[in-house]
């Protein structure tokens, strides 16, 4: 029977510090003591089951005295020796009901020990805070939000909503059919005035800056004073979300073919021109995805490529899906579609009603095809308005492209430009009028 209370003892005294060793195991601090120090430092060494059989080990040939000193006491406490048993069997009982209480301690301690974990190291001192813990681990975690470009994480798309038309749709509807063969009399305008007007006004102030790339980049507010000379034509605003794009409506009813270069993740200027001008084709390029594909092809055909002068690979500096938000551009290197391949072989076509080209510095790579006697005219391809955004702070190269684009342009006399806008040092932006072609006259002009 002593022998059975030394085993009890030693088991108990055992587990206790064993549950020390195995909670700082998983990250509980219980014990400092220079033995405990000693029997975890054992145990992450060589594994719990060794630094236990070690533990055993020592206890015997160390602690002698201590366990003892705990079996000495329960004897005593219970009189439990041979001679007791014999003359009060109830003591038995006694003793088996001690046998279950340190059983049980046992047990309990050994539950604590398992549940420890890195995720919930804390000491489970009652029943709730274990019922607790075991509801927190059997909790499903919520799954994984996946990031989708359409998912509103990048791009927020509107929910559908009810299109409502421009007044103006109907009108423009019932015009009569185009007959771009002969000239309307009277005509709205008198387009040799008109050019001639606009290049005494307008050559005084940018003379100043030839010669001066900084001046004719940053200061081009002060072309501002001429757009008085348009004042009899009706220029209309189509406003996006950062800027104002120009158009001219036409006088006579026919298809359109209006074309974008650079969608930049916003479509609602071509959305309400869609909505004010019936019969209207619309093409965008712009080599970011998502959400410009989704965008454009709710009302036009989208080109997922840059363009450029030269087919291959380009550095462009592009506005990423998922910064839609912060609004932040990056540099990568993008396919490049030459400008003229894709007006005339990819799209198969002849004239541009309108365009809209906002490319972040890719701009100067085709400017001077747009000059008399440039890769356009040898496509015959003919462009009667466009607006046109200028980087010039972003690639440091086309401040001297745009520069000389302005001069020729002064030279050909076949565009004029109006509508100067600012959104930056040597970045802004101006609508051009072709005052040459006889077609894009009669069809905006008279």
């Amino acid at each position: 029977m002593q022998s059975l209370v030394y085993s009890l003892c030693r088991a108990d005294y055992t587990f206790n510090l064993l549950s020390h060793v195995f909670n700082v195991h998983e990250g509980i601090k219980l014990d400092d003591t220079p033995y405990s120090k000693s029997v975890i430092a054992h145990s992450k060494k060589y594994g719990r089951q060794r630094a236990y059989n070690r533990y055993i080990k020592e206890m015997d040939e160390q602690y002698p005295s201590t366990l003892q000193k705990c079996g000495t006491f329960i004897m005593s406490t219970l009189f439990l020796d041979y001679t007791s048993f014999r003359r009060n069997p109830a003591l038995s009982y006694i003793f088996m009901a001690v046998f279950l209480l340190i059983m049980i301690s046992i047990l309990n301690r050994r539950q604590q020990i398992i549940i420890a974990s890195p995720e919930n190291s804390v000491s489970l001192k009652n029943d709730e805070n274990l019922a607790n813990l075991l509801a927190e681990k059997s909790r499903k975690p919520a799954p994984k939000e996946q990031w989708d470009t359409l998912d509103g994480i990048g791009y927020k798309f509107e929910k559908e909503k009810e299109i409502v038309m421009d007044p103006r749709f109907e009108e423009l509807n019932k015009l009569p059919q185009c007959d771009l063969s002969v000239d309307k009399k009277p005509s709205k305008v008198d387009i040799p005035k008109l050019m001639d007007d606009f290049q005494k006004c307008i050559t005084p102030i940018v003379e100043k800056w030839r010669d001066d790339v900084k001046g004719i980049n940053t200061k081009w507010l002060k072309t501002s004073p001429c757009d008085s000379v348009f004042e009899n034509i009706d220029t209309v605003p189509m406003a996006n979300l950062h800027e104002v794009k120009w158009v001219i409506l036409p006088t006579c009813k026919e298809d359109n073919v209006m074309v974008t270069l650079g969608i930049g993740h916003d479509t609602m200027a071509e959305e309400k021109l869609n909505r004010t001008l019936p019969n209207t084709n619309f093409y965008g390029a712009d080599p970011i995805i998502e959400p410009n594909r989704q965008l454009y092809t709710a009302f036009g055909k989208y080109f997922p490529f840059a363009i450029g002068k030269k087919p291959g690979f380009t550095k462009f500096r592009v506005l990423p899906n998922q910064n839609q938000k912060t609004r932040k551009y990056e540099y990568q290197d993008v396919t490049t579609i030459p400008f003229t391949y894709f007006l005339s072989d990819i799209l198969g076509l002849k004239q541009i009603d309108i365009a809209w080209i906002d490319i972040e510095g890719g701009e100067f790579e085709f400017l001077d095809q747009i000059h008399r006697d440039g890769a356009l005219d040898e496509k015959g391809i003919v462009i009667c308005q466009f607006n046109l955004e200028v980087h010039s702070k972003f690639h440091p190269p086309g401040a001297q492209v745009y520069h000389d684009f302005v001069f020729k342009i002064l030279e050909d006399k076949r565009y004029v430009f109006l509508k100067p806008a600012a959104t930056d040092v040597g970045v802004h932006r101006m609508f051009f009028i072709n005052l040459e072609n006889e077609q894009c006259i009669r069809k905006f002009l008279q």
